[in-house]
């Protein structure tokens, strides 16, 4: 529960100090007094927006602590352990609001964001009002109040689980069928490259011999007289050859080294010469009477050629390297795996887990058909004595398409209601006023009380339009309800006011100033507000006995 809080130059308060206790506190105030400034400021430590129009004028920032006392075994605790932001058992939440900057947010001390403590707040208080802070118009809500009735709670947790495996798993599913689509499409590509360069059947060698017999075929005319002409110069031009000038210069040479030996190595050389002369001619002959085109051969190999350079350029490589791609496609093609097994695997972890989801939404769905029609009925007859004469309350449970998996069950949950007798049942959203909201709410906790989760509850003026025995019935429906959870109300009746276990009244100070002062009133103090609520600001004997005699009765 809330243990203390401060609150410092915050709206028109300068500085209040408050210590809370269980059961139930009013908080009473006249028009104007500033009754809202306890509830705005549980609002921003709990992280609502923290405007810097709550300044007090003439101040630069303004402070905001609050301190609860929670059991060791709270959930709050788990949290703040999660977060790093346990110290002992301590559950402290400051906010600092500052003129020119933004605000700042603590817990325990330590640095947060305001969504952390949105996340904390929810865990310690809820906040019942007629404005947009009403949680009761979210289906979100609707749905966990009954779930907390039905005792569904650790049910939804687990079925939120199973929910999240089966997400995960089609997801893997359609994962793996994107891939396999892929796959397929690649080894279909493979398949049919792997064909084309089959029928080539390509080797880095070929296509050296390739480029030669082109080369050779292109140029056939040139190198035939080309050796023709050379053959002859070399020996078989009979009037003027190499070969017959080598051989007359030999022996012209073998005559002279008769006279001098060293002659005799040089006539060897022209020897040898010649010789080689003459072998050169014949195999120069031998050339180019052999060296005759055969087109067949020449048009087989224009055709290779043509398509070594064809499908060079469609894999974008060049033509000796066709061999080694082959080989690199052939890999790749035996590497890519069947998906099918996989996909089996995961069909199979997919239809436990849709049968754990199933075997679970039919328990949570037998809980909330059983609970809400008894909650129903409880909270119709609570309208009743709330100055809701012939009001319906009446849960819809609106079942999803079977083949629909959701996070949270069968069926989608909705609260409805009538407030006058004949009326057709419309959700609640439609229908309830902020009065008749925040009784309905009423009606409900105090169903729950028993099971609430949340150690506050603020009921921020629940008994507006409303008076006399029904504001006598809202006051003891709170004060039963401060006897499992810690009640925080702000009241302008009597009969409500009346019926705390404490009671709190704001007044705005001395006359002359504009300070909100929040002060604890006990003993004739309280008989007095009370009276005063009761009759006005004349107090008379008849109105504090009147005072005194419902305190009595409460």
């Amino acid at each position: 529960m809330i243990d203390w809080l401060q609150i410092r130059n915050f709206a028109i308060a300068e500085q209040v100090d408050l210590e809370f206790e269980s059961g139930l506190t009013t908080v009473t105030g006249e028009t104007g007094s500033g009754k809202s400034i306890i509830v705005d400021a549980i609002s921003i430590l709990l992280g609502d927006r923290a405007d810097n129009g709550f300044i007090k004028h003439s101040h630069s920032t303004a402070e905001l602590q609050v301190g609860f006392a929670l059991p060791e075994e709270h959930t709050a605790f788990t949290w703040l352990e999660e977060q790093n932001l346990k110290n002992e058992n301590e559950c402290i939440l400051r906010r600092t609001i500052r003129r020119d900057k933004s605000s700042r947010a603590f817990i325990n001390g330590q640095a947060v964001t305001a969504s952390q403590l949105k996340h904390l707040g929810k865990e310690l208080v809820d906040i019942h009002g007629q404005n947009e802070h009403h949680s009761l118009l979210q289906k979100q809500i609707q749905r966990q109040l009954l779930d907390t009735a039905s005792g569904n709670l650790g049910l939804t947790i687990e079925l939120n689980v199973v929910f999240r495996t089966l997400a995960d798993i089609q997801s893997q599913i359609d994962q793996l069928n994107s891939e396999s689509q892929a796959t397929q499409e690649r080894k279909d590509l493979l398949a049919f490259q792997l064909e084309e360069l089959e029928s080539l059947s390509p080797t880095s060698q070929e296509w050296i011999e390739l480029e030669q017999a082109q080369k050779r075929a292109h140029h056939s005319k040139e190198l035939t007289s080309g050796a023709q002409l050379i053959a002859a110069k070399l020996y078989e031009d009979e009037s003027h050859n190499v070969n017959g000038m080598l051989s007359h210069c030999h022996q012209q040479l073998e005559q002279l080294s008769q006279y001098d030996d060293s002659l005799v190595p040089i006539a060897v050389m022209l020897e040898e010469a010649r010789v080689n002369a003459e072998e050169a001619a014949k195999q120069l002959k031998h050339f180019y009477e052999g060296n005759l085109v055969d087109e067949e051969e020449l048009d087989r190999i224009e055709e290779r050629f043509s398509i070594y350079h064809h499908l060079a350029r469609k894999h974008r490589l060049q033509p000796q390297a066709l061999a080694e791609h082959m080989e690199d496609m052939k890999s790749e093609l035996s590497n890519l795996k069947d998906p099918e097994a996989e996909l089996a695997r995961l069909f199979e972890l997919q239809s436990v887990a849709h049968n754990n989801y199933r075997t679970l939404a039919q328990e949570i769905s037998a809980k909330r058909a059983i609970h809400a029609e008894s909650l129903s009925k409880e909270v119709t007859g609570i309208m009743q004595e709330l100055g809701m004469k012939g009001g319906i309350f009446d849960i819809k449970l609106t079942p999803h398409d079977p083949d629909t998996f959701t996070r949270y069950g069968n069926e989608s949950v909705e609260f409805t209601v009538t407030a006058n007798s004949g009326q057709p049942l419309a959700p609640l959203n439609k229908v309830a006023s902020g009065g008749e909201l925040s009784r309905i709410s009423l009606a409900i906790q105090v169903i729950l009380a028993k099971q609430a989760q949340t150690p506050t509850l603020i009921f921020d003026e629940v008994d507006v339009g409303i008076g006399g025995s029904v504001a006598d019935v809202v006051g003891k429906k709170l004060r039963d309800l401060g006897h499992s959870t810690q009640v925080i109300c702000i009241t302008h009746l009597s009969q409500v006011a009346a019926k705390g276990n404490h009671h709190f009244n704001v007044s705005k100070g001395s006359e002359g100033t504009v300070s909100a002062k929040v002060s604890k009133l006990e003993g004739s103090d309280r008989v007095e507000e009370i009276a005063r609520m009761t009759s006005g600001a004349k107090l008379t004997e008849q109105s504090l006995a009147h005072a005194q005699e419902m305190l009595a009765l409460a």
